[in-house]
């Protein structure tokens, strides 16, 4: 530039003064603080000029209620302010969002994590009305202020912490088979199939059997997964995962102590079982032996058999709610669900093909203090491993 001056038939002062105002017009554009889509918006010092760059961090989930609510005033803000940039991240149906808003959560401090929520400077506004409420104030207190990026806040004042997708924690294949295998020894399932084989055999028709065998299983197949899935679908639309499995960790505990403690005191009736009130529906609808019959007491047996090691199911919902999106979570939920009916499987292969079910009663009567006792340390121990993040 200097080489180009010195053909203008200039003082040499007057020259200097041109460079320098120059050099004061290119400045501003090389050093600009842009935002770009790839990278987080930068932490701003000083007085905050108008045009400045506001980076606003929003997460929210697919098919939320709440999230559709703040749609509309976030596109409004959007195309009101032009120095606002907004980095949206959808959490239900990706891990590395999850992940990112879990630690947006930490530094902050939230306890109580839920969607929509938004990242604005040193503040948090989490759920739709705080958003409404405060958003647009708080864009317009940064537009004269200088901002704090989202992506460096700490809570605790400590050194800027560039916030990046974390790996998420691997949900285990073993960790699924042996919870499905421990649910699978399922006393209450056990009783009532053989129950209903027992009543079928002494009808004296095997193909009577097989198709009224399969229809029960089947039918406590898709209760069982289905009651899964919407469960697992609410507590990730609600954004509560993490709260759930506590919850769900808790319960196993609690449900293993109190089985071990009925083995240990001996007691012949267990708390976690069919409750006695349905039991006379249950006989009502064994005995009419049909295949309509068969689906109605598949799924009512599914309902009322939870007590009995309903705690593992829901504490494995609640490590696939935590661990994983409901497209990632569906093929171990079906997994889980197929081991737990492979042994009703066998107990039908086995009276079909010439077994009594009267011996198989016998067997499981005889063996259910020791099943029970054993349920209730894999509880228990499950139960543990989650809270101490074993799995």
């Amino acid at each position: 530039m200097q080489v180009w001056l010195t053909f203008l038939p200039m003082r040499s002062g007057l020259r200097t003064a041109v460079v320098i105002a120059l050099l004061f017009l290119l400045i501003p554009a090389v050093t600009a603080e842009i935002c770009p889509e790839s990278t987080p918006c930068p932490s701003h010092t000083g007085t905050r000029a108008q045009d400045e760059t506001i980076c606003i961090y929003y997460f929210y989930g697919l098919g939320c209620p709440h999230c559709e609510r703040v749609k509309p005033l976030i596109d409004e803000l959007d195309a009101k302010y032009p120095q606002v940039v907004f980095r949206t991240y959808e959490i239900y149906f990706n891990t590395s969002n999850q992940a990112m808003f879990s630690e947006f959560n930490q530094r902050y401090g939230i306890t109580d994590p839920g969607v929509p929520t938004i990242f604005i400077g040193d503040r948090a506004l989490v759920g739709d009305a705080a958003i409404k409420m405060e958003l647009e104030d708080r864009i317009l207190w940064y537009t004269d202020h200088p901002a704090v990026c989202p992506s460096t806040y700490t809570k605790s004042g400590g050194l800027p912490f560039h916030i990046s997708p974390a790996e998420p924690v691997d949900l285990t294949l073993p960790a699924i088979v042996i919870a499905a295998i421990i649910d699978s020894i399922n006393p209450c399932a056990f009783a009532v199939l053989i129950f209903l084989l027992a009543y079928l055999t002494s009808l004296g028709e095997r193909r009577r059997i097989l198709m009224v065998g399969v229809t029960y299983i089947a039918t406590v197949f898709v209760v069982y997964f289905i009651a899964g899935l919407g469960l697992l679908t609410v507590v990730q639309q609600l954004g509560f995962t993490g709260i759930v499995f506590t919850i769900a960790a808790v319960i196993a505990i609690l449900a293993g102590l109190i089985n071990i403690a009925e083995i240990l005191l001996k007691r012949e009736i267990f708390t976690l079982a069919i409750p006695a009130s349905k039991k006379a529906a249950i006989d009502e609808y064994v005995k009419r032996a049909s295949i309509p019959s068969a689906i109605v007491l598949g799924g009512l047996v599914s309902m009322v058999e939870l007590p009995c090691t309903g705690g593992v199911y829901l504490a494995i919902l609640g490590l696939i709610g935590d661990r994983m999106t409901l497209p990632e979570g569906i093929p171990y939920l079906l997994l889980y669900n197929l081991i737990f009916v492979i042994p009703l499987i066998l107990i039908l292969l086995v009276v079909y093909w010439g077994g009594t079910p009267e011996r198989m009663e016998a067997y499981r009567a005889g063996s259910r203090r020791w099943v029970r006792l054993l349920i209730g340390v894999m509880m228990v121990a499950l139960g543990a491993a989650m809270l101490l993040g074993f799995v």
